[in-house]
C-alpha cells in the first residue's frame, strides 16, 4: 500500500519529498529539498560498528539526492571521503539533482539501467512503491540483520510500513515520523494586522484572514496554494482511494472529504490569493525568500519554527490543520533504496549504517565543514554561516544526529521522540497494495490526478466542471477496477489480521 497524502506542493509536489519529511511532510506534492519534512535534533552518543577497512576491496559508490548542489560542496564531499575511506574503504560521489527535475532524472536513470547504489525516494517523489514494483531497488533485508544498530532505530511498526510484499528495499529516516500538518505563516505580518491564529477551525475561517492580507499588502499573496485535506478527518489512503474503517469499504474521496476545500480554493483564486503562476510554479524560494508568501503548508515538527526560520530568513508562527499520525506515507517521506544495478550493495548499506549511526559523518553532509559553513557554538549548537554549504540532513539518514541551530530547544530530541511514541498508528500501516493486476489503469489514474488536481487545489476552473470531467475520465481509465482490486486486497488483510 502507498498511503498518499493528496495534496500536491509546487506542480503541478513529496516526494512531499518534501515533501519531505516532511515532507515538509509527508506529501506526495513536490516540494524543495530543504522545505521537505524534517526535524533536525541533537546528535545521539551511537556510532556505527568498526569495520576493518584493510580487508575490504577499495569501490566508489553513487548516490543520487534530491536537492541543487550546495556551496562548498566539493571541500565537503572530500572530507566526507576521508572519514569513509577510512572506516569502510569506499569513496562516495554524490549526484545532486534539482527538486524540480528529480523525478523525471530518475525516470530516465532507471530506465536507462544505469549503474548507481544508492537513491532518495519517498511516497511523494521518485516513488519509492512504485519503484520497487518496477525492479528498481534490491531487497536488503539480509544485509539489514547485519547492523543491529541501523536496525534498531525503528521499531518493527515502522520497518513493516517501507515492507513490500514480505521485503525491506529501503532505510526511512529517523525524524519526526508522526505527520502533523499545518500552515506557517510570515509573523511579521500575523503581528501587524493582529491575527488570532487560534480562531481558526475550519478552512473557510482562513477567508477573512488572507482578505486582509490580500487588501493591506500589494504584492503579498496570501497563500502558495491550496492543500485539499486541509482540516478534513484522517482517513486511511490507499493508492489515493480513503478506507472507511467503521465499514472496511474503499471510496473515491475527491467528491466527498476533499469537495467543499476545492470550492473555497475556487473562491480563493477569484479573490487573488494565490500567485499569479500557482499551478506551474516550480521553484518558489524566491518568492518566499522575498516576503512575497504570507503562508504555506509545513509539516509540524519540535522547533520547526527555527529550521523554517534558518531556510526561509524570517520568523513564522505556525497553526497545525490535523492531529499527529504516523502512518506508511509519512514513514516513507524519506527513504534511501539500494539500486538494483549496484555492483556493491554490501558496501552501499555499510555506507547507509554509517550515515546513521556516525554523527560526524552525518554533520558534514548535513552543516558541512567548521569554520567554513557554520560556526560551533557549542557541543551540539552551531550557526550556520549564510550562504555557504548546508543541505537537508533527513535526505540522507538519521537527522538525530544534526547538530542543533539557534532557536531549537536542547530537548528537542526528547519532544520529538514522545510526539513519535503518542501518535495515532494508521490502522493500515502494515498492509501493503500489490498493483500488479492494475498497473496499466494505475497509471492513467496517476496522470489524470497529474492533470486535475493542481486545476482543483488552486481553484484554477469551476470545481463542478472540472470533477465531473476528472470522473468521468477516471471511470474510462478503470476505476471501478482499480477500487475493486484494493477492496479485494485490503479484505484477506483484514480477514488475516482480525
Amino acid at each position: 500500500m502507498q498511503i498518499k497524502v493528496n495534496w500536491k506542493l509546487g506542480l503541478p509536489a513529496a516526494a512531499l519529498a518534501g515533501m519531505m519529511l516532511a515532507m515538509t511532510g509527508c506529501s506526495e506534492g513536490k516540494e524543495e529539498a530543504s522545505s521537505a519534512p524534517q526535524t533536525s535534533t541533537a546528535p545521539q552518543a551511537s556510532a556505527a560498528a568498526p569495520t576493518d577497512a584493510a580487508k575490504l576491496n577499495p569501490v566508489k559508490l553513487t548516490w543520487y539526492q534530491r536537492g541543487s548542489e550546495p556551496k562548498n560542496a566539493s571541500s565537503v564531499i572530500k572530507k566526507v571521503n576521508e572519514i569513509i575511506q577510512s572506516k569502510i574503504n569506499a569513496t562516495l560521489e554524490i549526484k545532486f539533482v534539482a527538486p524540480g527535475d528529480y523525478n523525471q532524472k530518475m525516470q530516465l536513470v532507471m530506465s536507462a539501467n544505469e549503474e548507481y547504489d544508492i537513491a532518495y525516494t519517498a511516497a511523494w517523489t521518485n516513488t519509492y512503491l512504485n519503484n520497487v514494483s518496477k525492479g528498481a531497488y534490491l531487497p536488503i533485508d539480509d544485509l539489514l540483520a547485519k547492523y543491529p544498530d541501523l536496525q534498531g532505530l525503528f521499531s518493527k511498526q515502522v520497518w513493516d510500513s517501507v515492507r513490500i510484499n514480505g521485503k525491506i528495499y529501503g532505510i526511512p529516516s529517523k525524524q519526526s515520523i508522526s505527520g502533523q500538518n499545518g500552515l506557517w505563516f510570515k509573523k511579521d505580518l500575523v503581528d501587524k494586522y493582529q491575527i488570532d491564529l487560534s480562531t481558526v477551525k475550519k478552512t473557510a475561517d482562513l477567508t477573512p484572514i488572507y482578505q486582509k492580507i490580500k487588501d493591506g499588502e500589494p504584492g503579498v499573496s496570501p497563500l502558495r496554494q491550496g492543500i485539499n485535506n486541509m482540516f478534513v478527518p484522517f482517513t486511511p489512503l490507499i493508492e489515493g482511494f480513503a478506507v472507511d474503517m467503521k465499514t472496511g469499504k474503499v471510496y473515491d474521496p475527491t467528491t466527498t472529504d476533499y469537495a467543499e476545500n476545492y470550492k473555497i480554493f475556487r473562491d480563493w483564486y477569484q479573490k487573488g490569493f494565490f500567485p499569479q503562476d500557482v499551478a506551474t510554479l516550480k521553484d518558489e524560494s524566491p518568492l518566499i525568500k522575498g516576503g512575497k508568501i504570507f503562508s504555506r503548508y509545513t509539516s509540524i515538527s519540535p522547533d520547526v519554527e527555527a529550521s523554517l526560520k534558518k531556510q526561509n530568513g524570517f520568523d513564522v508562527a505556525i497553526m497545525p490543520y490535523s492531529d499527529p499520525v504516523t502512518k506508511q506515507g509519512t514513514v516513507q517521506a524519506a527513504i534511501n533504496a539500494i539500486s538494483a544495478t549496484s555492483k556493491n550493495p554490501e558496501r552501499a548499506v555499510m555506507l547507509l549504517n554509517l550515515v546513521n549511526t556516525d554523527k560526524e559523518l552525518f554533520n558534514l553532509l548535513a552543516w558541512g565543514i567548521e569554520g567554513q559553513d557554520y560556526k560551533k557554538v557549542s557541543n551540539t549548537h552551531i550557526e550556520p554561516i549564510a550562504g555557504a554549504y548546508a543541505f537537508s540532513g533527513y535526505l540522507f539518514g538519521n537527522a538525530f544526529n544534526s547538530y542543533l541551530i539557534p532557536g531549537q530547544s536542547d530537548d528537542v530530541w526528547e519532544k520529538t521522540q514522545k510526539i513519535n511514541d503518542s501518535a495515532t498508528i494508521d490502522p493500515l500501516i502494515g498492509f501493503t497494495f500489490d498493483r500488479t493486476p492494475v498497473e496499466n489503469e494505475l497509471a492513467q489514474i496517476t496522470a489524470i490526478r497529474t492533470e486535475t488536481d493542481p486545476v482543483l487545489n488552486n481553484g484554477l476552473d469551476d470545481v463542478d466542471k472540472v470533477l465531473k470531467l476528472r470522473e468521468d475520465k477516471m471511470k474510462a481509465a478503470g476505476k471501478d477496477k482499480v477500487m475493486a482490486e484494493i477492496q479485494k486486497q485490503l479484505d484477506g488483510w483484514m480477514a488475516k489480521n482480525k
